[in-house]
């Protein structure tokens, strides 16, 4: 018996995906749905319209951390966009010197198509995230052109206990960043320097009045 197709399968074209990060694939139409990794780190969230057509979803966790834009990057995308070329990312980001920059507190999740659309105020990333309560947190993507940019404010819908939840407008990688609340280390500062000051001052002294040291010392044994 022959197993030969009796059809011609030289145009069916396709790709193998091999890879260890949790990953997932869905298609979402115009009705809207949800695309959720299976280790629970991060879910697309997609409203009705958010879309004008169905896509297929890839949603991807990496340990890895999104740098800034290189001199050299930041040039390549001011190129582009003094040719006309549309924009990779929305105005309202922060980008070269005004992105934010910090420390790693969740992987990278990918959203895939990276050069996909949507509708921003219908679409949105939920993500978990480790830091602690004093921390500032944000979050920073890269778009599909490779540009770097940090989340305003008017994204977030939730960031607290361990939750982040935003809107995004088109695929890329995504990723909840922190730095120490600078305050508290302000504070915690001064308050080595004093605490220093101290013992050099009782240090000075008590060696200027040994005296003085005696009788610390013999009220503390008398006790």
């Amino acid at each position: 018996v022959s197993t030969q197709s009796t059809g011609s399968n030289r145009s069916q074209k396709g790709r193998i995906v091999i890879t260890q990060s949790p990953f997932v694939a869905k298609k979402v139409g115009v009705a809207g749905g949800e695309v959720a990794l299976p280790n629970g780190e991060a879910t697309l969230v997609l409203d009705p319209d958010a879309i004008s057509q169905a896509v297929m979803f890839y949603l991807e966790s990496t340990d890895a951390v999104l740098v800034q834009n290189t001199e050299e990057e930041q040039t390549a995308r001011r190129k582009r966009r003094e040719a006309g070329e549309e924009d990779d990312v929305d105005d309202d980001v922060n980008t070269a010197e005004d992105a934010n920059t910090g420390d790693k507190a969740s992987s990278v999740v990918g959203v895939f198509p990276l050069d996909v659309r949507t509708d921003k105020a219908r679409t949105h990333l939920e993500m978990t995230f480790n830091a602690d309560a004093a921390d500032t947190t944000f979050v920073a993507m890269v778009s599909d052109k490779g540009t770097y940019a940090s989340l305003p404010d008017s994204r977030i819908e939730e960031m607290g206990s361990g939750k982040a939840k935003f809107k995004i407008s088109s695929g890329g990688k995504y990723q909840v960043l922190k730095y120490p609340y600078v305050p508290v280390i302000i504070a915690f500062c001064i308050l080595a320097i004093v605490l220093a000051a101290l013992f050099i001052g009782m240090a000075v002294y008590f060696k200027q009045n040994p005296d003085a040291w005696y009788r610390i010392k013999k009220n503390f044994t008398d006790v």
